[in-house]
């Protein structure tokens, strides 16, 4: 990553995707749960796109004070339109 674009991402928030529901697909979260999972989080991505508020949007795995990274909470950073 740039150094140009390291200062004008801002931090978004933190996403949780084992609570985000787009997707209505209980037998498929119950046998393939980082299938769903990978697709909320896109989906949630492209959604921040279409607001037109961001050029470009960032998840990281979240890492907890102990320094634990999640695999299922991330940091959304972007960049403003």
């Amino acid at each position: 990553m740039t150094a140009t674009r390291e200062s004008k991402e801002e931090f978004i928030g933190t996403v949780d995707v084992w609570k985000l529901r787009h997707f209505h697909w209980p037998f498929m979260r119950a046998l393939c749960r980082p299938y769903v999972e990978v697709r909320e989080l896109r989906y949630y991505q492209h959604r921040l796109l279409r607001s037109h508020r961001w050029n470009l949007v960032r998840c990281a795995p979240h890492r907890d004070e102990g320094g634990i990274v999640s695999t299922h909470v991330f940091d959304v950073y972007g960049v403003p339109a």
